[in-house]
């Protein structure tokens, strides 16, 4: 989103392009004169000539000079930067000059040629208007050779208000530095391509290497590459150890340089004072998605939080992304990758549902209960120290991924509270977010605030967060499993109006007493008792009735088994009940069964599941859950006002 940048001279800025490489924004200033100068004698004559609109031989001293300097203030330019090592090059230059008056400013950019086409220019126009905006002007000039259409095609797409005059010789164009609608809109769609972009290389990559990956079966490298390798994955792993020829009869290298194929994606599980190095390593073989399990960083202190500085740096420098450190890891179950490289053997099966978590031992909890709860998922990150991958990023790479249809969050922190509101407002209108949000007590904060570095954020501001943004809160891991299995399984609610059917009048009377607690309203003619020894035909008869009342949003069912009973013959009964009943229209139906044996996590009859709950209390909890979230759905599209 358009955006006002005060810092002026002090702005300083990664980004991803659109195709997911990283480069650095910042303020050109005197002693960039070296790499401005090589920068414009790497242009081609044409680039140039649409620049300067006229042939030039080389870009004069006086004419760099010009550039180097500024605060924004009356003039400034950016310079989009390729880092490598100790090493930068330019990429991209973008000034603008002030005009008599105050309120218009003359733009111009150039792009190496080597890089057009993928989005350098637009960046480059938008933060140059967010730093315009900040001193004062109103709007940007610029002339255009009528033949360079790679420009008009970036004033174009960029969503600003361009207003074109064609005079005989150039495109005289014009626009405010703020914008509309579209602007957001553009802005938006480009961050969003750009971040699930960046991605790709850690969660569908093609070539793994795993440094650390001893012949040690307890080690954590050896357990990661053991379950990349059982898990199927479709494309290469290889072990990285200088002191082993195999892991796991795999042949293992040396080092990074030496695995025969360029890697994508680099875990590193070594000693934390050897990742810095093996992380350079591998991005000079090529990576660009780096996932560091190893501990030792931010949570550790002053020199952690400094070793985690210098690895940040690193990675944005090059262009990569960074998962951790301290992380489990991350999952993949689609059948095109089939990629496991976390500390858990039996992730369970593949499904639909995201989830992203900040804790890695919460997170290996995690995957072995919503097995049980017969939750699947489509990509599973733990992030650890979210030292560079966060939550903010995994929502904008599900907003765009059609494998995922839900996204389950575990948080402690918001590093950036209003562009975490700005995604997730986007994405749940189009799919469910449901989130736990941790470190609610002063300790809890405490102990989130070492480990990530990132301040905490207050009960209250939580709370009106997340209302704003139409995100499912859960107060506890079950619950939040209560409400995915539902959403997962059942069509969303249209009212409040729930119908209840049961063989206990203990039952029915907590279901009616957990419904009106959580704003659901008992319907038709009250709960309905079938008595302890009813038979399932008696059930189906119900449910379908229930289904077919026009004053019915909802059907809650409870069975408590009686003595030596088997809820096979009932769960089918409700099966065939909603079969029948499906010309009435799609309406929710969650199941209880109490008995000895507990209850299985989800109930299936013929081509139909429910979510089925332990307690009569959980289903109209996470059912008022899922009502929220459904009049959220039916809310008006809002208008930005600008």
């Amino acid at each position: 989103m358009f955006r006002i940048i005060p810092e002026g001279a002090a702005f300083r800025e990664y980004v991803l392009l659109r195709d997911g490489l990283g480069l650095l924004l910042r303020p050109a200033a005197a002693a960039d004169r070296p790499l401005v100068t090589s920068f414009t004698r790497r242009l081609s004559p044409e680039s140039l000539r649409m620049r300067f609109m006229a042939a030039v031989a080389e870009v004069s001293d006086a004419t760099v000079s010009g550039l180097c300097g500024g605060d924004f203030t009356e003039r400034g330019c950016l310079l989009a930067l390729v880092e490598k090592g100790d090493e930068a090059a330019v990429v991209g230059v973008g000034n603008y000059v002030g005009m008599p008056g105050g309120r218009s400013a003359e733009l111009a950019l150039l792009v190496e040629d080597a890089f057009h086409g993928r989005g350098i220019s637009t960046l480059l126009l938008e933060r140059l208007a967010g730093l315009a905006a900040a001193n004062g002007y109103l709007h940007f000039e610029a002339e255009v050779l009528p033949d360079n259409q790679p420009m008009m095609n970036v004033l174009a797409g960029s969503g600003f208000e361009v207003h074109r005059v064609w005079g005989a010789d150039t495109v005289h164009v014009e626009f405010p530095v703020s914008g509309a609608a579209a602007l957001r809109e553009r802005v938006e769609l480009r961050e969003r391509i750009a971040v699930a972009s960046s991605l790709v290389p850690l969660l569908r990559p093609r070539v793994v290497a795993v440094a650390g990956a001893s012949r040690d079966e307890t080690a954590v490298g050896n357990r990661v590459f053991r379950t990349i390798l059982r898990s199927g994955f479709t494309g290469t792993a290889y072990p990285v150890n200088p002191q082993a020829t195999s892991v796991q009869g795999v042949r293992a290298y040396p080092s990074m340089a030496d695995v025969p194929e360029p890697v994508e994606l680099a875990v590193i599980a070594v000693p934390a004072d050897a990742v810095q190095q093996v992380a350079e390593d591998a991005l000079d073989a090529g990576a660009r998605g780096l996932v560091v399990v190893t501990a030792g960083f931010a949570e550790a202190g002053g020199a952690g939080a400094e070793r985690q500085r210098r690895l940040v740096e690193l990675v944005r420098g090059r262009g990569a992304r960074l998962l951790g450190p301290g992380c489990l890891g991350l999952l993949n179950t689609d059948p095109a990758v089939r990629l496991n490289a976390t500390l858990a053997p039996n992730p369970g099966g593949r499904g639909r549902v995201g989830f992203f978590s900040h804790s890695a031992a919460l997170g290996l909890v995690t995957l072995a209960y919503a097995a049980e709860r017969g939750i699947g998922f489509s990509t599973f990150v733990c992030a650890g120290n979210r030292a560079d991958v966060s939550g903010n990023d995994l929502l904008q790479y599900w907003e765009e991924d059609s494998e995922t249809d839900m996204a389950l969050l575990y948080m402690e922190t918001f590093g950036n509270p209003r562009r975490f509101a700005r995604i997730a407002r986007r994405m749940a209108v189009r799919k469910p977010i449901l989130c736990v949000k941790g470190a609610r007590s002063r300790a809890g904060r405490r102990a989130a605030e070492a480990r990530s570095g990132l301040p905490g954020t207050r009960e209250a501001e939580v709370e009106a967060l997340f209302d704003q943004t139409g995100i499912i809160r859960a107060e506890t891991m079950e619950e939040l499993f209560d409400v995915a299995v539902l959403l997962a399984n059942q069509p969303l609610p249209r009212g409040n109006r729930v119908a209840v059917v049961a063989n206990s009048a203990g039952v029915t009377t907590l279901f009616a007493d957990a419904s009106e607690a959580n704003g659901l309203e008992v319907a038709g003619p009250g709960p309905v008792d079938l008595g302890a020894f009813t038979t399932p035909d008696r059930y189906e008869a119900a449910v379908r009735d229930a289904l077919a009342d026009d004053g019915v949003d909802a059907v809650l069912v409870a069975y408590a088994c009686v003595g030596d009973c088997e809820p096979g013959g009932v769960t089918a009964a409700i099966g065939r009940a909603v079969d029948a009943a499906a010309s009435a229209g799609a309406k929710p139906v969650m199941v209880c069964l109490m008995g000895p044996a507990g209850t299985a996590p989800v109930v299936r009859a013929g081509d139909r599941t429910f979510p089925a709950y332990r307690f009569p209390e959980s289903a109209p909890r996470a059912l008022a859950r899922a009502l929220r979230y459904a009049e959220l759905r039916a809310q008006p599209a809002g208008r930005l006002a600008w």
